[in-house]
């Protein structure tokens, strides 16, 4: 394996054109950051869907207690994600991957033997959570940033591309028979320990082995005005921060309430559940592609204005979930809020870019996954409640649509900006 030394070596001589070799080092950093983040967010969200009357069974609870495992990984991300961000510019991005492998690893391994519920719950918030958050969406969306000065969210679109969702589901639901509950968590740990030789080629930013990012070194104007880092404080008094951190938390928040909720809730319609488990293998398919359209989208027009979008068409897909439906038109809603779902990180990875700029991409992508932590932590579960509460999920899904609609209204209010942010440059 060629070392970060030797690759500045022979780029000092002249022995290799620098133009070349930042594009093939870009495009390696590009299928690292696919796998990390489909080990990490893939496995965890991917898995736990088709797992969860099981893991009710095994641990003898409730629907909105065994909700809470997912939500104490998303409140793990959100609580680590602005250490993470402080973290990437001190030690690098490459050590904080390989902990992340070491620690989901060992906590997928110890799940089957939890005690109890409490025992489980901490080990998904204490070693899955900031496991899965140190190979997720803040390290990997930042090496592309580091790499690429322009098309950003096409590829942020390819390293978000939810494969292991699409293809986890219907594995475990095959698997499961055979290697049982504890076998599928032993299976998932092992494949954390597999990643490692790959994560261990990472290199932070081209500037590390003396060349420049893809497309030339970036300069651009920002909704921020500023070209070096900014403090928390000056962030929370931005409008465009406070408005993407309300939007992406409602959009997110209903996005894992669906990971946990979306196979229950068409159980308790009557199908049953290897059909639950296709459609959301569908909606993980989908995601694949508008990870790309909505990335897309996001480079070519606007990325408030995609994500706009975005939260509007799952608004009205979730109507399918509420009514009476044939299973076609089921498999048209996975198809919409896959595509939906998938396409919210690489659209967002672009507002971040062009409203403050790399030098604060890491840390402003760090603090907005804090700042979502109450919409993500609580929507799962108090849609589990209100379905415990009510006896069906009429309410919780007619209070997610209404989020839907709010998140979108919030990214439209900014596409206005954007344009001008656009132009400028």
């Amino acid at each position: 394996m060629t070392t970060g030394f030797d690759e500045a070596t022979a780029i000092g001589k002249g022995a290799i054109d620098p133009e070349a070799r930042a594009s093939r080092l870009g495009r390696r950093m590009v299928a690292i950051g696919f796998l990390s983040i489909n080990l990490g967010i893939g496995l965890c969200y991917g898995t736990f869907g088709v797992m969860v009357l099981d893991i009710e069974r095994h641990f003898g609870v409730g629907r909105a207690e065994v909700s809470l495992a997912l939500s104490f990984v998303a409140l793990a991300h959100g609580l680590i994600a602005p250490v993470i961000g402080m973290l990437i510019g001190r030690i690098g991005i490459r050590p904080l991957m390989i902990a992340g492998a070491l620690m989901s690893s060992l906590g997928f391994m110890l799940i089957p033997s939890a005690s109890g519920s409490l025992a489980m719950f901490a080990i998904y918030g204490l070693l899955v959570g900031p496991g899965t958050a140190l190979l997720g969406v803040v390290p990997v969306l930042t090496l592309v940033n580091n790499w690429f000065s322009r098309n950003q969210g096409r590829l942020m679109g390819i390293v978000m591309m939810p494969v292991v969702i699409t293809v986890a589901p219907l594995a475990v639901v095959a698997a499961k028979p055979v290697l049982g509950l504890a076998g599928i968590f032993y299976v998932v740990a092992g494949l954390f320990i597999g990643a490692l030789p790959l994560l261990f080629a990472v290199i932070d930013a081209p500037e590390r082995v003396g060349l420049e990012p893809v497309g030339g070194a970036p300069a651009h104007a920002s909704a921020s005005g500023a070209s070096e880092a900014l403090t928390a404080f000056q962030l929370w008094r931005s409008p465009h921060f406070l408005l993407i951190v309300l939007a992406s938390g409602l959009i997110v928040g209903a996005g894992v309430s669906k990971n946990v909720h979306f196979v229950p809730i068409l159980t308790e319609q009557g199908w049953d559940i290897s059909r639950a488990a296709f459609l959301l293998s569908i909606s993980g398919a989908t995601g694949i592609a508008g990870s790309l359209l909505f990335g897309y989208l996001a480079d070519r027009f606007s990325s408030s204005g995609a994500l706009a979008i975005n939260a509007l068409l799952q608004a009205c897909v979730w109507l399918i979930l509420i009514l009476p439906s044939p299973f076609a038109l089921l498999v048209v809603d996975a198809v919409v809020i896959g595509a939906c779902g998938g396409g919210v990180a690489s659209a967002k990875g672009v507002f971040v870019n062009r409203f403050f700029g790399r030098a604060n991409f890491a840390r402003v992508s760090g603090l907005s996954a804090l700042t979502t932590i109450p919409f993500v932590f609580a929507i799962s579960p108090i849609v589990g409640a209100l379905r415990e509460g009510f006896g069906n999920y009429d309410l919780p899904l007619a209070a997610i649509i209404i989020l839907f609609i709010v998140a979108s209204a919030c990214c439209a209010s900014l596409v206005r900006t954007e344009k001008r942010l656009i132009a400028a440059n």
